[in-house]
Order: C-alpha cells, then sequence, then structure tokens
C-alpha cells in the first residue's frame, strides 16, 4: 500500500489538491498496478514560519 507525504507551502486551492492528489493516484496504479483505494497521500503546508533553507527561515528572507 503506498504512502505518499507532500510536504509544500499554503496557498494551493482546493481544486489543485484534489488535482494533484488525482494524478499520484494514477501514476501508482499504472506504474505499480495497485487499485486507488490503495493509495494513501498526505499533504502538509508548513507556513513560511516552519521552514528554512540556508540556516534562514523563509519568514525571514528579505
Amino acid at each position: 500500500m503506498p504512502v505518499v507525504t507532500v510536504q509544500q507551502s499554503p496557498g494551493r486551492t482546493k481544486e489543485q489538491k484534489a488535482l494533484l492528489v488525482k494524478r499520484i493516484t494514477e501514476a501508482f496504479e499504472e506504474c505499480y498496478g495497485v487499485k486507488p483505494e490503495a493509495v494513501t497521500v498526505f499533504l502538509q503546508n508548513f507556513d513560511e514560519e516552519h521552514w528554512g533553507r540556508g540556516g534562514t527561515l523563509h519568514a525571514d528572507k528579505e
């Protein structure tokens, strides 16, 4: 049973997220031959205060 976690910044619409989940599921169906109900997709949103790059929080970038 595939489990996928997508970590992203907020700002996508419900429709965009639904399409992403659909396409990820379809990819597993095609590549692994699994049924759609076997695929679980988690979408995690991280606002700018909860991630950083290069030693700096994204919220502190100029």
